[in-house]
């Protein structure tokens, strides 16, 4: 339960001028008493509000999808923020490559992700093929997560106050949802092997993760029905058009301008997505 005198002004203040000049904070668990989700999300819900009045907010990232992290990190749960039209690139029409910036970035990590975007809202307890249903297209991505806690030192909650540590999505070929049951097992089943290799040669590509779609909360579709929830429950509920990307299926690994990543899923289950890093 939030303390009545607190105040998430100053601490979104605080956040949004580091994150405009790139320098470090120190976590607000640490020094702020009592400092827990109820608190972050209410700094994150301002820093998006002001964030949105330059850049509308176009989609939600899902943070802490596996849950055998969850003990050690103190959580029952995954973890949400804002994604914006300024922080999402999408593959050209032709499949082309998109790019990332890392400008700003403290201490920038790339991760392979399940992306959607819905075609309505799924329901609160939808699961499998009922939020299937509400998802026109789908695909794989790449998330750039940052962190402004130097060495990635932090709880749950600080991630939350700091926008869930997005910075980047890169979005790469997707395809229509057209039948629910088939894409659930899909995901459910779903392998991805990423490579990495300088953006100027990217034919000297080398293997750097493998990654599994149930990993991400049993499958990828569900973590989109525990975001429903979520969202909705801190008063700011999913819309129709959402660009979602749901987790991580790979470790994060560092990520360096003049890179470029490429994932493709097993048996062809999902187009291949690639990603520059500038």
């Amino acid at each position: 339960m939030t303390d009545p005198s607190f105040d998430p002004i100053p601490i979104a203040e605080e956040i949004i001028a580091a994150r405009a000049v790139g320098a470090r904070l120190t976590p607000f668990t640490d020094r702020v008493p009592g400092f827990g989700f109820d608190e972050a999300y209410q700094v994150a819900g301002i820093i998006a509000c002001r964030r949105a009045s330059r850049s509308p907010v176009t989609g939600r990232k899902i943070g802490f999808t596996n849950p055998s992290l969850w003990e050690k990190a103190g959580l029952g749960r995954p973890v949400w923020g804002n994604m914006y039209e300024e922080t999402v690139t999408r593959a050209g029409p032709a499949g082309e490559t998109p790019a990332a910036s890392m400008a700003g970035s403290v201490e920038p990590k790339i991760e392979c992700e399940v992306v959607v975007v819905l075609r309505s809202v799924p329901e609160r307890g939808d699961r499998g093929a009922a939020v299937a249903r509400h998802v026109a297209e789908i695909g794989l991505g790449f998330e750039i997560v940052d962190s402004p806690y130097p060495g990635w030192n932090m709880t749950p909650a600080d991630a939350v106050a700091a926008g869930g540590l997005h910075h980047r999505l890169a979005v790469g070929p997707l395809v229509p949802v057209t039948d629910p049951e088939a894409a659930v097992a899909a995901m459910a089943a779903l392998t991805v092997s990423m490579t990495r290799a300088p953006a100027a040669d990217p034919a000297a590509a080398e293997h750097v993760a493998d990654g599994e779609g149930r990993m991400v909360l049993g499958n990828p579709l569900d973590a989109v029905a525990a975001l429903v929830e979520m969202a909705a429950n801190h008063g700011s509920p999913l819309a129709a058009g959402e660009v979602v990307t749901t987790g991580s299926l790979t470790p994060p690994l560092p990520a360096v301008a003049g890179e470029f990543y490429r994932a493709e899923a097993g048996g062809g289950a999902l187009p291949a997505a690639s990603v520059v890093l500038r």
